[in-house]
């Protein structure tokens, strides 16, 4: 039980942190023009909707997910239709498993273009500083696996946890330490999954 405690704090740590990275200031819940990520929307629709991060202004046809949801929910979205088909699948199969014991898995990032990873990697060279340190946390269009389909970011502390105790029978893998939320189809089904790099600027 302890060693469980410890991955539930681990995993309330990264979930802030994440919250840090995307936001970098507070946003006012109550204004419709802002966004849980910071971004802010100027349109009407979920597919007109346009979002300013990093100074650049991106879409959902960018990748952008507005709002957490699962991946039934966001199929036809770019952010999911453009991901790896296999790891698509072992994202729906692990959401229905973890459905069945009452917990709702809900994807916040996908599929990203290029511009888009570009965005999220100045927004967070103005937030930490430095690109060294940006880089710890948002890799570069040319490295990334969101750009090239191959990675999910989770949206909740409970899918997390849920994640980092069965992922792995879906071939699903936390690849950095430090981002309890980034998954990628890293090992067979039931496979023993590879070591975590320490960060992002690790691979």
């Amino acid at each position: 039980m302890q060693t469980f405690r410890f991955r539930l704090t681990g995993a309330a740590l990264a979930a802030t942190a994440a919250l840090v990275i995307l936001t970098g200031c507070a946003t006012d819940p109550t204004d419709p023009d802002h966004r849980a990520d910071g971004s802010t929307t100027s349109i009407r629709s979920a597919a007109d909707e346009s979002f300013g991060v990093g100074g650049q202004v991106v879409t959902a046809e960018d990748g952008h997910i507005a709002d957490s949801a699962p991946i039934t929910v966001l199929a036809d979205t770019p952010a999911i239709a453009n991901l790896d088909a296999d790891l698509r699948d072992a994202v729906t199969r692990a959401s229905e498993a973890a459905a069945n014991e009452g917990i709702e898995v809900l994807v916040n990032s996908g599929w990203r273009s290029k511009r888009y990873q570009q965005a999220l990697l100045d927004q967070g060279v103005e937030e930490h500083g430095s690109l060294a340190e940006a880089r710890r946390w948002v890799n570069t269009p040319q490295r990334s696996t969101h750009v090239v389909g191959r990675a999910v970011d989770l949206g909740a502390i409970d899918d997390v946890v849920w994640m980092q105790e069965n992922g792995r029978e879906f071939g699903l893998c936390q690849t950095y330490e430090n981002e309890s939320w980034h998954y990628e189809l890293s090992t067979t089904t039931g496979g023993e999954c590879p070591e975590m790099l320490a960060d992002s600027s690790a691979g």
